[in-house]
C-alpha cells in the first residue's frame, strides 16, 4: 500500500475531527497533497459516504490531478473538486478540512462572515472569514467560489454548507477548523449581548503582517 505514512497521518486526523463533533455521519472531508507524485496536484482524500470510526488507511483515495484514482478502487470524496481546485490555486497548502461544524455552518447559512474578532484569528487564519457564493455540493461551480473566497487565508465558509481550511499538515488543518468554530461560537455569543467588536487596526496590520510571514506568502 504506497503512501502508508501519509494515509495513517490522515485518518488519525480525521477520526479526531470526528471525535470532536466538527462532522456527522459521514459528513465533511478530509486530504492531503501526495509527496513524491508525478503530478504535483495528486492528493490522498477520504472516501464517500464511509463513517470514519470505521474508516481504515487503505480506504482512503490517492487521486492525480485528472481526477483518475492512483490506487485501488475506492470512490473519492464527492467534495474532491474544490480540494483540487484549492491545491491548484494555492501551492503553499498541503492540506485541506472540510467541516459541518454548527457554528461555523450557522454563519454559512446566514451568509455572514466571521469577522478578526479575535488576535488569533488573525495571526493563524490571516483575518477575517469569508462567505463564498452559494455553489451546488461537488461541483465545479463550488471549487471556484470557496478558492476565490478563501484568497490567501486559510479558512472560508461555504454559503448553506460548511467550511474549509488549508494548512500544510492535516493536524494543522485540523486546528484551524477548531478555531473557527470556536470563534464563531465567541461571535454568536457577543452579537447576543450587544455587538461583537473587530480587532484594532493597528494590530490587525501587524498581525496580517506576521500571517503572511509565517505562512510564507511576502
Amino acid at each position: 500500500m504506497a503512501w502508508k505514512k501519509q494515509r495513517d497521518e490522515l485518518l488519525s486526523t480525521v477520526l479526531e475531527m470526528d471525535r470532536l463533533g466538527l462532522v456527522s455521519g459521514t459528513s465533511g472531508n478530509a486530504s492531503v497533497r501526495l509527496e513524491k507524485a508525478a503530478d504535483p496536484n495528486a492528493f490522498l482524500i477520504t472516501p464517500a459516504a464511509l463513517p470514519y470510526p470505521t474508516m481504515t488507511p487503505g480506504q482512503l483515495v490517492p487521486v492525480n490531478g485528472a481526477m483518475e484514482p492512483l490506487e485501488g478502487d475506492g470512490v473519492p470524496s464527492s467534495e474532491s473538486l474544490l480540494h483540487l481546485a484549492i491545491y491548484r490555486a494555492r501551492a503553499d497548502v498541503r492540506a485541506v478540512m472540510h467541516t459541518h461544524s454548527v457554528y461555523a455552518s450557522a454563519l454559512a447559512v446566514a451568509g455572514r462572515p466571521l469577522p478578526p474578532i479575535v488576535d488569533e484569528l488573525v495571526v493563524y487564519v490571516g483575518g477575517q472569514v469569508e462567505v463564498a457564493e452559494y455553489g451546488f455540493p461537488g461541483t465545479e461551480a463550488l471549487a471556484r467560489a470557496g478558492v476565490e473566497a478563501l484568497g490567501d487565508r486559510r479558512a472560508v465558509l461555504l454559503r448553506h454548507h460548511g467550511m474549509f481550511a488549508v494548512a500544510d499538515t492535516a493536524k494543522e488543518a485540523l486546528r484551524v477548523c477548531a478555531l473557527v468554530e470556536r470563534v464563531a461560537h465567541i461571535f454568536i455569543c457577543a452579537e447576543a449581548i450587544g455587538g461583537a467588536r473587530e480587532v484594532p487596526a493597528a494590530s490587525f496590520e501587524a498581525e496580517r503582517r506576521m500571517y503572511l510571514e509565517r505562512a510564507g506568502l511576502t
